[in-house]
Parts: C-alpha cells; structure tokens; sequence
C-alpha cells in the first residue's frame, strides 16, 4: 500500500461560505496614506480567525483593516448575563484584519483579498464560531 501525498489542511477553523455585506476601512495610520474611507463589498466566505472577500481595491499584504460584517443572526449566539430584545435589524461585527492574501481576478478591477483576525471581543469570536458550526450543519 502507498500513502499519496495529500495536503493537509492548515486552517484552524472551519470555513462558511456565506455572502454578506461587509464594510471596511484602514486602521488609523496603517495604509490611510494610500487610500481613505469606507469601502462596502461582499464576503465570500467566513470563519472564525479569518474571512475571504471581493474588492476592488488591491490592498497590500499586512494591511490592517476593520471590517463590519454583516453577518444575519450571529449575535443570537453571543453568551450574555442580559440580552435586551432585539429589533429587526442585526448587528454588525466589527473585527480588526490583517490582509494575508491578495489574488488578482480580473486585473486593475477585481481582488480577492484574505484577511485573519487580529482583534475580536472573545465572546463575539464564540459566537462566530456557534453560527458557524450551525450553519455547516444545515
């Protein structure tokens, strides 16, 4: 019998692909020279310690970035002594990144762009991981 050379998988978490709403912009002095404002695109997917999105703007490697994601329901699974009711609409989460991966789709016009966590409330970091694990279930 031979073993084949089969890539491990390295990721620390599991990946949900998951189209939302996402909104970032550079980390005060970290790349604002380049570009400023708030720029609104859509993930790709999601997990935990990282996310995957679509931009147009080819950001550099090591970046820092805070991103809102809209991500609908997760904060249903935030641990909490109290939670008020929640109105209709949903909270973003709001997550520090740091830009890992840039892969060119279309040339001067489309990037994907990989981003790791590098600055999340624990709890919210649990209650990713929660959404997540339900949602790969489905």
């Amino acid at each position: 019998m031979t073993l084949m050379n089969v890539p491990q998988e390295r990721r620390k978490y599991i990946r949900l692909p998951l189209k939302c709403i996402l909104r970032c912009s550079p980390f005060a002095g970290h790349g604002s020279e380049l570009w400023s404002g708030e720029v609104t695109t859509a993930t790709k997917n999601i997990s935990a310690g990282g996310i995957l999105f679509e931009s147009r703007h080819p950001y550099e490697l090591g970046a820092l970035l805070q991103v809102e994601a809209d991500v609908p329901g997760w904060e249903k699974f935030k641990t909490e002594f109290y939670k008020e009711e929640q109105i209709s609409r949903s909270l973003p989460v709001v997550i520090l990144v740091s830009v890992v991966r840039v892969e060119a789709i279309e040339i001067g016009r489309k990037y994907d762009i990989g981003a790791a966590f590098v600055g999340i409330d624990r709890g919210h970091q649990g209650a990713l991981v929660k959404y997540i694990k339900s949602r790969v279930k489905e």
